[in-house]
């Protein structure tokens, strides 16, 4: 079980919106180590008190000891990735425990404005929040949301599409990997998961405001225009996005005009979630022109060896090769 949908689980059974046939799962799949470690830091994180701060890197330090201990343990050697990235990941997964809980304790007294959503891998939901603002949240993604000190504050950790509803005495201000999003009425698509390097927000309607206070930069976005953030880079730009394509998730349509073919598979691969890789370098800027609407994997794998002439092989669970070709 992935560590995102591990936390999702763990989280709902903390705070009693665990279902039955999710108590299945958690209890059959359960890492004793691991589940140990998460009930530590949920527990820190409840004796919260004013100016209290989660200690995420000692969280962090006593969760990587723990997994590296238990594989030191397995009679069969393994290989695994170790990568920066992927502990980065799970240093974000330990913040976002620790804040759930810290954020459940505060505002399960305080009325409907404290909340928290998540979701686990393939499953989307509609949320309808107190403000009259709609959010619909992507797969493995958590959102937590309260009004206070005049601002609607929002957490959001995954994917989510907004249509924020007017307020211009209370902006609606969303955090996210270290990404401030500031709103006042608008729709727009907001990406940040932590094992990804960037941050990614797409506007549909509106002016949306999008900043990072580390990097001193921030970017004003009209519609049709993206703001991507670089966590590697330190590097926050603004580029157009005539199609909203970032979107299809949600909207279950993609469009290319003559769009470079490497950044369209990209993009693609995200909404099929699969990983395309070519192996003739040539095509990464052959032009592509095509529709995509809610049309299954193998109808845009048949699209792809007609317009290029290439073959297509499967070459993991969701890994295709994409071999020989040309430019038209």
């Amino acid at each position: 079980m992935k560590l995102p949908q591990y936390i999702s689980l763990f989280h709902r059974q903390r705070t009693g919106q665990l279902r039955p046939e999710d108590e299945h799962t958690l209890r059959n799949q359960q890492d004793t180590g691991l589940h140990q470690e998460l009930e530590e830091l949920w527990s820190e994180s409840l004796s919260y008190k004013s100016g209290y701060e989660p200690d995420v890197d000692k969280g962090f330090s006593r969760l990587k000891l723990r997994i590296e201990a238990d594989r030191a343990q397995e009679t069969q050697p393994v290989r695994l990735k170790s990568t920066s990235r992927r502990w980065m990941s799970i240093a974000a997964a330990i913040a976002l425990v620790m804040a759930l809980g810290t954020f459940w304790l505060v505002n399960r007294g305080s009325g409907a404005s404290g909340m928290v959503f998540t979701t686990g891998p393939t499953e989307q939901l509609e949320v309808a929040l107190p403000d009259a603002s709609v959010v619909y949240l992507n797969e493995d993604s958590y959102l937590s949301f309260d009004i206070a000190e005049g601002t609607r504050q929002v957490s959001l950790t995954g994917e989510a599409y907004f249509k924020v509803a007017p307020d211009p005495d209370r902006p609606f201000v969303i955090q996210s990997n270290g990404v401030r999003t500031t709103v006042l009425g608008t729709a727009f698509n907001l990406r940040a998961y932590p094992e990804e390097p960037t941050v990614e927000v797409e506007v549909t309607e509106g002016l949306v405001r999008m900043e990072n206070a580390q990097a001193g930069q921030q970017v004003e976005l009209k519609p049709n225009e993206r703001g991507v953030f670089s966590a590697d880079k330190q590097k926050l730009v603004k580029k157009p996005a005539p199609e909203l394509n970032a979107q299809g998730w949600h909207s279950q349509e993609m469009v290319f005009r003559d769009a470079e073919l490497a950044n369209a598979l990209r993009e693609i691969g995200r909404y099929y979630k699969v990983e395309f890789t070519l192996g003739n370098a040539e095509l990464k800027h052959c032009a592509l022109s095509t529709e995509i609407k809610g049309d299954p994997l193998s109808d845009f794998l048949q699209v792809l060896e007609t317009i290029y002439g290439l073959s297509v092989e499967q070459v993991g669970t969701a890994t295709y090769q994409l071999n020989g070709g040309r430019c038209r």
